[in-house]
């Protein structure tokens, strides 16, 4: 009886070893998760309005949305704000292809403490989402194309760039080069 129950403690830990979480059964080697904190703050007034023409709920371009996504992305049509800069060293177009591809691939429905950060690395890009003020519930449907409207605003002009949410609970999430600080801006 005794082995029974350890071998059955064995299976379960190995099952629970095998299950990554944010990362996808067929993700690159590279590709890694990790929490984070948002280190570079930045001023609020170098933001800019997302154009309407990125912003639409009605449309589900993946996958389904869950509810913690349309709500988050209803606020996102009142005011979404974005900035693009121009670092030294620029993620490549390529890899933050395989980031976004990655964070859609999972599904999952996450909570994300007030004041840390989500990172997606694979290569040299680094993705991030971060909660700024209060404790958020969000999926990886909505990061995932929170990223996709960045990589379309700002990495396809040849910059990194970041999407902030002013509306509670508030958020941001970009693209960065691999290990360069994460943004933050006071919008709480």
């Amino acid at each position: 009886m005794k082995l029974v129950v350890v071998l059955a403690l064995l299976l379960g830990l190995a099952v629970a070893l095998e299950s990554t979480g944010l990362e996808a059964p067929n993700c690159p080697n590279e590709y890694r998760t990790s929490l984070g904190k948002p280190s570079q703050h930045r001023a609020k007034a170098a933001l800019k309005q997302v154009p309407a023409d990125l912003i639409d709920p009605d449309v589900q371009r993946r996958r389904e949305s869950f509810k913690a996504m349309q709500r988050l992305r209803s606020q996102a049509q009142a005011s979404d704000f974005y900035e693009c800069t121009n670092p030294s060293q620029v993620p490549s177009i390529a890899d933050c292809d395989v980031v976004v591809e990655q964070v859609l691939s999972t599904s999952d429905e996450l909570v994300v403490t007030a004041n840390s950060c989500l990172t997606f690395s694979y290569n040299t890009c680094q993705a991030f989402f971060c909660s700024l003020c209060e404790t958020l519930i969000t999926t990886t449907d909505f990061i995932g194309n929170e990223l996709d409207t960045t990589e379309a605003l700002c990495l396809q002009n040849g910059q990194a760039g970041t999407i902030v949410g002013e509306d509670a609970p508030q958020w941001d999430a970009g693209f960065t080069y691999e290990g360069q600080p994460l943004p933050t801006y006071d919008v709480c």
